[in-house]
């Protein structure tokens, strides 16, 4: 570990390089404060990529590497093994810091029994909750709170993939995120990863409102129009049904699917059959 390094910072890219750019410069700005290395996953067409190495900056932490095949849970994976520093976090590009972000997540793993930290979220449009239901996975799977903008501190069951960090010892003991998750976009990704750190580490994920981002979501790049909308709907089902059958017992999942699945055939019955096969792949692995 390079002396003096606090965090690695994290961020996956797939064509948005002047989206990128601003929080990169935003990096610039607080690795005058504390000692940062930024490690960026660029997974953008050769054009894309071209434009952003022109403006990368040429400092020693600030690391660059491109993918041909965008692959959230393999970027993710590269990022934090390729990390320097013991706490690692995961940033999207989209995201616009305050001046006490990083500095929070950091603080909060002075608490030895802290692995993981869930930075508050403030989507670009979206009302302030009052939930305390943050990050919570209920009836074993049938409903998921997500809440990220409450402003209390609490104990969650996961993370907000754009603003969350963990111990990289953590995150070699349970081996990281799952990358048999189904494509495109990788999705429950951070769901599983927190699961499985609260079950080896109970109440270990601190919901943190001061490490807080807001969330540009812009319309152009990353998800928003690289996939089609089909695969992404198909590919979320397939990974609910993965994780169901991946990390709870028969009887779980019999109590989550009465739950479930009246509000599945009624609202989405389209997506019974990816959530099946999704679920008979996930008990492969359990």
């Amino acid at each position: 570990m390079e002396k003096g390094i606090q965090t690695t910072v994290v961020i996956g890219t797939l064509n948005r390089p002047n989206v990128v750019m601003s929080l990169i410069n935003q990096l610039l700005e607080e690795s005058k404060k504390i000692q940062l290395e930024i490690i960026v996953v660029d997974q953008s067409t050769p054009e894309n990529y071209n434009e952003l190495a022109k403006k990368f900056p040429k400092q020693i932490n600030f690391k660059l590497t491109h993918f041909d095949k965008p692959n959230t849970v393999k970027y993710l994976n590269y990022g934090w093994k390729q990390a320097q520093a013991q706490v690692i976090l995961f940033l999207d590009d989209d995201v616009t810091l305050t001046k006490k972000t990083i500095q929070t997540h950091l603080e909060a793993y002075k608490n030895s029994s802290v692995n993981g930290v869930a930075g508050r979220v403030i989507n670009d449009g979206e009302k302030i909750s009052q939930d305390s239901s943050v990050g919570k996975i209920k009836w074993f799977g049938a409903i998921f709170t997500k809440n990220f903008s409450y402003e209390k501190e609490v104990f969650c069951g996961f993370p907000y993939g754009c603003n969350m960090s963990f111990r990289k010892r953590a995150l070699q003991e349970i081996g990281g995120f799952d990358e048999k998750l189904s494509p495109p976009i990788y999705a429950f990704n951070e769901i599983d990863l927190g699961f499985r750190i609260n079950k080896r580490w109970k109440n270990s994920i601190l919901f943190s409102p001061e490490a807080l981002v807001y969330h540009r979501r812009y319309k152009r790049g990353g998800t928003r129009n690289d996939f089609a909308p089909e695969d992404i709907f198909n590919s979320i089902q397939f990974n609910y049904g993965y994780f169901l059958g991946k990390n709870f017992s028969w009887i779980e999942n019999i109590i989550c699917f009465i739950r479930r699945f009246p509000y599945q055939i009624i609202k989405e019955p389209k997506a019974i059959p990816f959530v099946l096969n999704g679920f008979i792949k996930g008990k492969k692995f359990s």
